[in-house]
């Protein structure tokens, strides 16, 4: 009996000091005034279905620069005829898209700038590559780019109907690649890529399968018309807004380019009615 009672002691001695060394700490640590009222905290719930962020990397991921070249002056939309040929626009603003063919006479095409720039006019001017060079002088083409004109493909040597009804797609790419590498070895490679356009128009308006095709494999826009010199005639179809009209580098047709320019028409390049000009 009286060794239960000192097991009985001896549980009750330990109890207590146990309690005596944890109700140190607690005395000792500061006091803390609670809000009365807690405010709710969200939880935050992982999402199963986001995607790990990505790992880092030494390699840049930003997109490259695109830089938007539209500078319309017009307000016009493009039409096409039934072969599929830009033939003129639709149009409220009173524009004349002026294009000028060929190019045999640097005497005349000169003459043709000095009208254009007397006016700040431009134009499109579709070449024939073997005048590069030679019948055209560079100057005159440096000047056409600098003025803001443009050059476009209007084949290496303005071949004969008959000649174009037999020429194939791959005639017509290797005619281009001679037409290209003539304009580019007289005027460089800064001003081609300065004056040089991505349309073209057929020699005598001969728009044959074969060449529409190359226009198509070559990504080339086919520019046709819908009015020429005879528009300034009496008794024929005059001008109207938003007209691709059609003259030559040639004597005959200086009156009727400076009839345009004293008319009250806008006019523009082709590039300038597509809004395809960068400032």
């Amino acid at each position: 009996m009286r060794r239960s009672f000192r097991v009985i002691l001896s549980v009750i001695f330990f109890a207590l000091f146990t309690i005596s060394a944890c109700s140190y700490p607690l005395a000792a640590a500061p006091a803390v005034n609670l809000p009365e009222t807690v405010p709710a905290t969200p939880t935050w719930v992982p999402d199963e279905t986001a995607p790990p962020e990505p790992l880092p990397t030494s390699q840049s991921t930003a997109a490259p620069e695109v830089r938007l070249c539209r500078t319309s002056m017009v307000r016009a939309i493009p039409e096409y005829n039934n072969k599929n040929l830009l033939a003129s626009f639709q149009t409220l603003d009173p524009f004349v898209v002026l294009t000028i063919d060929d190019g045999y006479s640097n005497t005349v095409f000169d003459q043709v700038l000095d009208l254009l720039e007397e006016n700040e006019v431009s134009a499109t001017f579709f070449l024939v590559g073997t005048s590069f060079g030679e019948k055209i002088k560079k100057e005159t083409l440096i000047r056409l780019i600098e003025n803001g004109s443009d050059i476009a493909y209007h084949s290496y040597a303005h071949p004969e109907v008959s000649i174009i009804e037999k020429m194939s797609t791959e005639d017509w790419l290797h005619d281009y690649q001679q037409w290209s590498d003539a304009l580019l070895s007289v005027i460089g490679q800064q001003a081609y890529d300065e004056g040089v356009v991505a349309y073209a128009r057929a020699p005598y308006g001969a728009w044959t399968t074969g060449f529409m095709n190359f226009l198509k494999e070559q990504g080339l826009e086919p520019v046709h018309w819908n009015a020429d010199e005879h528009t300034f005639e009496a008794n024929r179809t005059p001008l109207r807004d938003g007209s691709i009209l059609i003259l030559h580098i040639i004597p005959e047709n200086l009156d009727e380019l400076e009839q345009l320019m004293e008319s009250d028409w806008k006019v523009i390049s082709v590039r300038q009615a597509l809004g395809e000009v960068c400032d």
